[in-house]
């Protein structure tokens, strides 16, 4: 009987694809095994609750008589509450080794909500009702300190998914990240057609809420469904990577929370040039073999590149001076070292939406691009303003709503 084991890619240095002279969504599988999900198994139910994790076994030994490892927001101890910053490097003097646990009392740790007196009237907590879009810039629960690299903050985009498939090495079957997506509905994913084009929907999963690879004491747990059917666009081609949009539907919701939200799509035709916006992903942080897939997500911002100018930078590299862009792409980018990279295909490009506070329309979808961060070098993405009709027409067809990703 084959071992299962979760293999994760994390990254952005954001740094986009390649096929030939285009990076591509699709990694090495040594690259794959060398990055692991330390999480539970892909399989999970589709009704999960927000629910810590037990603390790792044995960690409470290292923590004072009287202590034990807990997550910091389980601690009402107000110098270690979960509340505030939490340094995401890694600590030595931690003794619970993972910087999202330490050390609590256990006078002070949360194990069960308070009971409400039967004199006193039931308090109806608000439901929670989030709009499209809504980008979480201090994050949920807590804010990081350390950011060195680029990483978000905890929830910041609650619409990134990651899009895995299930492959076999070594007599071991290990489900490996192949490339980003967007939520735009809560059984619908938007990703790039190189990304899924050919693969069945049974090698597929795709993950919510996810944030760091390496830990699963963060807030909310993350949640995974099965993918049942993937529609590619029908004019997707390959060879220049045309069109490259496809939508991936769901066996079951995700569940809606802080952590897990749709993305608003901007209508059909909508031009954002000069417009700067942000990308974000598990990608590589250089593009080649020296480059690494990142553990936490990654955000990167960039500047929206009008058709013209970015046709006229690409014509400078090795595609040549015939090089003409499609009308399906838009660009983003040509700042030295700010790019997204090898790992992020499917990933989105998001810009604020005038007239909001802290809301977001998804512009773009990683692509492809010359190298990763060069200077004067735009990357390119799949121009969603483009397709939203067709959008619109797939989740019609399924009879789905799309109030999902509409701004209210």
């Amino acid at each position: 009987m084959k071992r299962t084991m979760v293999v994760a890619l994390s990254g952005v240095a954001l740094l986009l694809l390649a096929t030939t002279s285009v990076r591509a969504a699709d990694g090495d599988l040594d690259d794959l095994i060398n990055s692991l999900f330390t999480k539970s198994p892909l399989d999970v139910g589709p009704t999960e609750a927000p629910r810590p994790p037990a603390p790792p076994v044995g960690a409470e030994s290292t923590c004072a008589p009287g202590q034990r490892c807990i997550q910091k927001y389980l601690c009402t101890n107000a110098s270690t509450s979960g509340e505030g910053l939490i340094d995401i490097r890694f600590d030595d003097d931690n003794p619970c080794v993972d910087y999202l646990l330490q050390c609590c009392y256990n006078e002070d740790i949360i194990e069960n909500p308070p009971t409400i007196p039967s004199t006193t009237p039931p308090v109806v907590p608000p439901v929670y009702q989030p709009s499209c879009g809504e980008r979480h810039k201090d994050g949920v629960g807590f804010r990081i300190t350390g950011s060195k690299e680029g990483e978000s903050e905890y929830g910041e985009f609650p619409w990134m998914t990651a899009v895995l498939k299930l492959e076999e090495a070594l007599d071991t079957l290990v489900t490996v990240y192949l490339c980003g997506g967007s939520l735009i509905h809560p059984r619908v994913i938007l990703t790039s057609a190189h990304c899924v084009q050919n693969k069945s929907p049974d090698q597929l999963k795709v993950r919510a809420g996810e944030w760091d690879t390496q830990t699963q004491n963060e807030i909310f747990p993350h949640q995974d469904r099965a993918v049942v059917e993937i529609v590619v666009h029908p004019e997707f081609y390959k060879g220049g990577l045309y069109n490259d949009i496809a939508l991936l539907f769901l066996d079951t919701p995700f569940s809606i929370n802080e952590v897990v939200q749709t993305v608003c799509l901007p209508p059909q035709g909508a031009k954002f040039d000069t417009t700067r916006c942000l990308a974000s992903g598990w990608g590589k942080d250089v593009f080649g073999k020296a480059g690494t897939y990142q553990v936490i997500l990654k955000k990167i911002d960039l500047p929206v590149v009008s058709s013209p100018v970015c046709q006229a930078a690409l014509r400078s590299t090795r595609l040549g001076p015939k090089f003409s862009l499609h009308k399906s792409f838009i660009c983003a980018g040509g700042e030295k070292g700010k790019d997204t990279c090898k790992g992020d295909g499917g990933s989105p490009l998001v810009c604020p939406i005038q007239g909001t506070y802290e809301h977001y329309h998804q512009i773009g979808i990683v692509s492809w691009g010359i190298g990763c961060g060069e200077n004067q070098i735009p990357g390119v993405y799949a121009d969603v303003a483009y397709f939203r009709n067709w959008i619109d027409q797939q989740m019609q067809n399924h009879q789905l709503d799309t109030k999902s990703y509409v701004v209210a």
